[in-house]
């Protein structure tokens, strides 16, 4: 899966209510705008989203007050961040695009959100497949979902299952179908994450497809140094994500601590832990993939913020020996 494959996803064909050409902006699925905006009325922070501090984006927290805050002020930059690694308008990550878009075609899928927060990014994909399979640009092939969304926040995860049952008959309408389980998960809780990859393997038996999508955790592992409390899991977990049928696509804000320190080490730590066992196929010789563009505020329509991101589509094969 080389950033030189042929694309899944034709930039010309992306219709207007996703992606406006002419500006270079994009819009959320309106039926993930519309359910975002519901779970802000029902649950009163708009006034949050309101004051947000575009300097100073939210990292989200485990109390109700914490989660409001991220939910209100950043929860649709990452779904907006999401939608733009999937859709790739500008040609900049052709690997990951591919990816998301093979995954999301049809038949059976186990796809990870882990750490989920809200469900930012799962729902963004799902969503997103929805609108394109709506204007015709995607086949409307029956895709059977079973997602797993792993949390440290309870708060969060409450808002991931609201979410999803407000997308629910948008999805269904367009032939996508989603059993979903949103799970307690501390990446540096051995036995916690043993819980995650046994939820996975049990889920794979009966959707092969699988996806293990990890997004927006450069603040809990960089800026809270938490990398080496990780590390051993992750790598427990990536092994468990290997395999025929399967791919991993990491995904972060474009910024300096992501594509200078993290995925190195990431990169570092996934040659490390199968040096003597398997083989590991990934977009690392390569500039890490970066993008950014524009997007319309979901609760201000005629306001835009801009959104980035790096990500790395990450391949796990076996070797033969």
């Amino acid at each position: 899966m080389r950033s030189g494959d042929e694309r899944l996803l034709n930039p010309a064909d992306l219709p207007s209510s996703l992606w406006d050409a002419g500006s270079k902006i994009l819009s959320l699925p309106p039926a993930l705008a519309r359910a975002y905006e519901t779970l802000i009325d029902r649950h009163g922070p708009r006034a949050l989203a309101n004051s947000r501090d575009r300097d100073d984006s939210p990292v989200g927290g485990l109390t109700q007050e914490k989660t409001d805050e991220h939910f209100a002020q950043a929860f649709d930059g990452s779904a907006a961040r999401a939608q733009l690694a999937m859709l790739d308008p500008k040609k900049d990550a052709t690997a990951a695009s591919n990816a998301y878009i093979k995954s999301l075609a049809g038949n059976r899928l186990s796809l990870t959100d882990a750490p989920c927060g809200a469900g930012a990014a799962a729902l963004a994909f799902l969503a997103n497949a929805a609108a394109l399979r709506a204007s015709g640009v995607l086949p409307r092939e029956p895709l059977d979902v079973y997602l797993i969304g792993a949390e440290l926040s309870e708060p969060a995860r409450v808002y991931a299952e609201e979410l999803l049952a407000e997308l629910t008959p948008s999805l269904e309408a367009q032939g996508i179908f989603v059993a979903a389980e949103f799970v307690f998960w501390d990446v540096t809780d051995d036995l916690r994450n043993t819980d995650l990859i046994r939820k996975m393997t049990l889920a794979a038996a009966s959707n092969p497809n699988r996806l293990l999508v990890v997004a927006n955790f450069n603040a809990f592992l960089e800026k809270e140094a938490k990398k080496k409390d990780a590390e051993p899991q992750l790598a427990e977990l990536f092994r468990h994500a290997s395999g025929k049928q399967s791919v991993v696509v990491w995904i972060e804000p474009d910024m300096n601590r992501a594509v200078c320190s993290l995925f190195p080490w990431l990169c570092k730590m996934i040659k490390g832990a199968w040096r003597r066992f398997a083989t590991v196929t990934m977009n690392i010789d390569d500039p890490i993939a970066t993008s950014h563009a524009r997007f319309h505020l979901p609760l201000n329509p005629d306001q835009t913020a801009r959104v980035g991101f790096a990500v790395m589509p990450i391949e796990l094969v076996r070797s033969s020996k």
